[in-house]
């Protein structure tokens, strides 16, 4: 019988493999940990090769460390980091360019030239402007800047996928590549009302409709992996990591809205069957369609630095000795001393995009210590949450109940109680450690009969932690104000 499935889960800074059983728990998990490069202020870049290496190693180790029969594995699903994509030579597979990352800034200049008329087409068919991060400014960038990239694209030399498309490649040998709607639909190439990709979009930003990847559900068949000493299993199962989580969390309703923190935070609204205009910075996206036709679009802001505001202390400005050691340190004061840390390193999200404004730490005095500034990175997290969930909830109508919380970053219980009180409702924090691989493997499991039923996935949850808000709204109210006023200064310089 086949009952376990093999999960990938590639972010940012790591490709992590899971085996998970029938029963929900993950009998191995394997991590490594690539290379981040930053070529330029306001570029991040990482090696699609190294990655496709690394994530074949963990997958033979995951095998071989649990001994599980190989003839047991069910699938492997895929859930990756969205708007990070890959140009890859069609014939050998290898990228022709380092992976432009998700926060990388450099489609700016290709957004500004575009016409005003050209920018409310984008808008109407994406249901949001035109970003100089999302993918299709960066690939236009890619074509126009790379020598003989574009003749290449042109005489069908090169391929374009997101990080899943890419890997999806490699790992079935180059016979299928393919994307799920999920993943397109943050390429602003995408159209959201069709489904498709669109001929205006791909004209606007010069891209040839032969180097995109054919559309699947996320349940979808994505080949046979095929790499030497793995089992032949099918792929299926491929989601956006956001996305996957949520799914993972059971955020099948309209309405559920959870955050996943991590180098960056997420913030997901489950909008309901049709998709809808979001509010300003909120991108619209397709969690998931299935095979079946069901369909869930979602709301997505992304606060681009939180845990990575953690990691600046630790390894830029050697503050704290690891991550981990950021609650102790803040404990240490009451409260942030009238401090704010904005991390804004390329430009600020919301309440508006701001891509011009720079990080900035305001509000010390000669009695403000290492722990207040520590206290307020950790603090910036649940202020950026908090102006995206109220952009989120006035556009929509719909009063946020409840906050499902997930990612690495949930461990630090302080950031927690203080994003329930910013925000005063309550915070459930799952203690499935990785729900996008989960919910990725959930899917898979779904189309393979590992598991039956929506009903089943939310009984392999284990129980989550509750924070309800204590903080008195009179103290809300002046925090608040505080963070808009240091964002403002962010804005202004």
């Amino acid at each position: 019988m086949r009952n376990y499935i093999l999960s990938i889960d590639q972010s940012t800074q790591s490709t992590k493999v899971f085996l998970f059983g029938e029963d929900g728990s993950c009998l191995k998990k394997i991590t490594a940990v690539h290379k981040q490069y930053y070529p330029k202020d306001g570029w991040v870049e990482q090696d699609g090769e190294e990655i496709y290496q690394l994530a074949c190693g963990a997958l033979h180790q995951a095998l071989s460390e649990t001994g599980v029969d190989p003839a047991q594995i069910a699938a492997l699903s895929i859930t990756t980091q969205t708007d990070a994509f890959v140009v890859w030579d069609k014939k050998t597979g290898i990228p022709v360019y380092h992976i432009i990352g998700w926060q990388c800034n450099r489609g700016e200049e290709i957004v500004k030239r575009l016409s005003p008329q050209q920018a409310e087409t984008i808008k109407q068919k994406t249901m949001s402007p035109p970003q100089g991060y999302l993918v299709a400014a960066k690939l236009c960038w890619m074509l126009e800047n790379i020598p003989g990239l574009r003749q290449k694209a042109q005489a069908g030399d090169v391929l374009f996928g997101t990080i899943e498309s890419y890997l999806i490649y490699r790992f079935t040998g180059g016979r299928v590549h393919a994307s799920d709607y999920g993943n397109a639909g943050y390429t602003q190439l995408l159209n959201m009302q069709t489904l498709c990709w669109d001929k205006e979009l791909l004209a606007y930003f010069s891209i040839p409709e032969n180097i995109l990847p054919q559309l699947k559900a996320t349940d979808g068949d994505f080949g046979l992996l095929q790499v030497p000493g793995l089992p032949e299993v099918p792929i299926t199962g491929v989601i956006g990591d956001s996305a996957a989580a949520l799914f993972a969390q059971g955020g099948f309703e309209k309405g559920s809205v959870k955050v996943t923190y991590g180098t960056g935070a997420s913030i997901l609204m489950n909008v309901g069957d049709c998709a809808s205009p979001p509010p300003p910075s909120v991108l619209p996206a397709v969690g998931w369609k299935m095979k079946n036709g069901e369909t869930a679009y979602l709301w997505e802001g992304t606060a681009m630095y939180v845990g990575d505001v953690i990691q600046w202390l630790v390894n830029d400005l050697q503050m704290l000795s690891d991550a981990a050691s950021s609650e102790a340190q803040a404990r240490k004061v009451d409260n942030n001393g009238g401090v704010y840390l904005v991390p804004a390193f390329n430009g600020i999200n919301a309440p508006l995009p701001y891509p011009e404004a720079r990080t900035i730490l305001t509000g010390m005095s000669r009695s403000t210590t290492k722990s207040h500034i520590v206290r307020a990175a950790l603090e910036s997290a649940a202020y950026q949450i908090r102006d995206f969930a109220c952009a989120m909830s006035e556009k929509s109508g719909c009063r946020i109940a409840q906050l499902l919380a997930d990612g690495g970053v949930t461990k630090n219980s302080l950031l927690m109680q203080f994003q329930a009180d910013i925000l005063n409702i309550p915070l459930i924090r799952s203690q499935q450690e990785d729900s996008s691989a989960f919910g990725a493997a959930c899917i898979a499991g779904l189309t393979t009969g590992v598991y039956q039923n929506y009903d089943q996935i939310r009984r392999l949850q284990q129980s989550p932690d509750t924070f309800l808000p204590q903080m008195e709204a009179q103290t809300r109210k002046k925090l608040v104000s505080g963070w808009e006023a240091a964002v403002r200064q962010a804005i202004c310089r």
